[in-house]
């Protein structure tokens, strides 16, 4: 039911793309089926371009015929549409499932509207991680020490039993939350550490979530935006 969900929510999500816009596209399982109708839209006429989140994403983009651009060459992206890991009531967004946390992150904040999509199982009181940390493999060990230090857990990502390398050629480790009682402070901290290159928390929180329930779609704005306002 859930692979069902993402893909109504991914189908929806279409409806938020204007001809003429530069959208980023994000990386994952439920943005993978939004970039699929995203092509099918360009295939029948729709005049978009857009920005990968990830080598992943870019090939999947080019593949389907969908115009293709480097984040260095636009200025400004008028949407960015991607998925989400976990989602708290205050807006607060943990993201890098998919491993491209630095890249979504980069484009997040060059964006002037962001929307995410979200099935039910994303949304939570509080944020429970695990936190993705990508670090680089020589400041890894540095890294897991500062964490020992500090009492929190964390695994080694891993692929088919290997490490699992970002785009950007470093390594993740997913860190427990259990012992963090304010992630926004610990984020900040972590960030300061030498090794450290990005996290999973979103300093960049969604203007809109469009979710599944009850078997409807709805889009959810961020409390600053509940007057109205926003392309979505």
């Amino acid at each position: 039911m859930q692979e069902q969900d993402k893909a109504l929510i991914a189908q929806a999500a279409l409806a938020y793309v204007k001809p003429g816009m530069t959208l980023g596209l994000g990386t994952g399982s439920t943005t993978r089926y939004f970039i699929d109708a995203v092509g099918k839209a360009v295939d029948e006429g729709l005049k978009i371009e857009a920005i990968a989140t990830s080598i992943e994403t870019e090939e999947q983009g080019k593949r389907l015929g969908i115009p293709m651009r480097q984040l260095r060459d636009v200025e400004q992206l008028d949407l960015v549409i991607d998925g989400i890991d976990q989602i708290d009531e205050q807006f607060q967004v943990i993201k890098g499932g998919g491993g491209a946390l630095f890249r979504e992150k980069l484009v997040a904040l060059q964006a002037r509207e962001v929307l995410y999509l979200a099935d039910s199982s994303k949304f939570v009181r509080q944020l429970t991680g695990p936190l993705p940390v990508e670090v680089e493999p020589f400041g890894q060990t540095h890294v897991e020490r500062l964490l020992a230090d500090k009492g929190i857990s964390y695994t080694h990502r891993e692929t088919a039993g290997e490490p699992f390398v970002t785009d950007g050629g470093h390594l993740i480790l997913d860190v427990a939350l259990d012992r963090v009682p304010d992630v926004a402070h610990f984020v900040r901290e972590l960030k300061s550490w030498s090794g450290v290159i990005e996290t999973g928390y979103f300093e960049r929180q969604p203007d809109h979530v469009l979710t599944l329930e009850h078997g409807n779609i709805k889009l959810l704005a961020h409390p600053t935006l509940r007057s109205g306002g926003g392309i979505v």
